[in-house]
């Protein structure tokens, strides 16, 4: 960022802590697209992007007072983003969540057009076994294999090194070979790999 840059920031900053609308106004045109930029590589859908760009920006205006100068605006904004998508994905990773991408991937696989009990079934054993991860496993386990997230992003997401997130995969991926068996294994595999 050149000298300039930097002492505009420091007053937009200033301004924006003693509540200046046109401040805020100015960040957020500075910001607003390369926060989008970065949630669409985070979060699956433009719905849960847009919500969560609305959400950081907001936060940030509610927090001006805190706000520290020498801080910058984009880290803050980047924290706040981040702890938004690691809350987003806490609440959509529910055994339901995963029980229904399980069916529908389950259906596609087969190529049926209603689901049967036995796809159903298997579903509902699938999520049953996931669920019983450890909490933390589970969280890792379901951003690299349901969300398509690389483990450095996951390791980024959690604050934890990319050696801990290949760790709490192979302990997953052992569990669930042991649980499933090798054929519900299998298809497990085959219904995860065509999901992403």
């Amino acid at each position: 960022m050149f000298e300039k840059d930097r002492l505009d920031e420091d007053l937009l900053v200033a301004l924006l802590v003693k509540g200046d609308r046109d401040a805020f106004s100015q960040l957020y045109a500075r910001y607003s697209s390369d926060l989008l930029h970065r949630l669409n590589k985070l979060l699956p859908d433009e719905e849960a992007v847009l919500e969560i760009h609305q959400i950081a920006f907001v936060r940030l205006w509610e927090i001006r007072e805190r706000v520290r100068i020498e801080q910058g605006i984009w880290s803050l904004l980047h924290t706040i983003a981040r702890n938004l998508v690691v809350d987003y994905f806490r609440k959509s990773a529910t055994n339901e969540a995963v029980r229904n991408a399980l069916l529908t991937q389950a259906t596609l696989y087969y190529e049926l057009d209603e689901p049967t009990n036995q796809v159903e079934e298997m579903s509902t054993l699938l999520s049953a076994t996931i669920d019983r991860l450890p909490a933390k496993r589970k969280e890792i386990f379901l951003l690299c294999k349901f969300q398509g997230k690389s483990y450095e992003e996951v390791a980024q997401l959690q604050g934890v090194s990319i050696g801990t997130v290949k760790d709490h995969m192979a302990k997953a991926m052992r569990f669930l070979k042991t649980e499933l068996g090798g054929a519900l294994f299998s298809l497990f595999l085959a219904l995860v790999n065509a999901w992403r």
